[in-house]
């Protein structure tokens, strides 16, 4: 007793555009946003958007850890630090070693990496007055 097998028929492959007219319009709706974040991210990211990146001598901000620091108006009840002084150009060295040293009302300290073979830059942070 034999069993003849046959091989199983394959179904022709589908093209991206047949892929796609086959979605319904929330999942089309899906992938086109996903397509977006893809293509965005990185741009938004390289040009440092996020905002301790944006923030100046003079300017508020509010927030207790590197995630939640923020840019706010001085006049917000959420505002807790002051920035006294930004320097440029700076490595995580430089952060170690009290970069901040010269501003005695200094109460807290920011550093953030540079982009792509760039220095970073330290934020010296003092208390709100109120």
């Amino acid at each position: 007793m034999s069993h003849q097998s046959t091989a199983p028929e394959q179904e022709p492959k589908r093209s991206a555009a047949s892929w796609f007219r086959g979605l319904r319009p929330v999942s089309k709706f899906r992938v086109v946003l996903l397509a977006v974040a893809i293509l965005v991210a990185p741009f938004a990211i390289y040009l440092g958007l996020d905002e301790p990146s944006q923030a100046n001598v003079g300017e508020c901000m509010a927030g207790q850890s590197v995630n939640d620091l923020r840019t706010v108006e001085c006049t917000d009840p959420a505002a807790t630090w002051r920035v006294l002084d930004r320097l440029d150009d700076k490595t995580e060295t430089d952060y170690d070693n009290g970069a901040c040293g010269a501003h005695p009302d200094t109460a807290a300290s920011f550093y953030q990496d540079g982009r792509r073979f760039r220095k970073g830059f330290i934020l010296c942070l003092g208390a709100v007055k109120e």
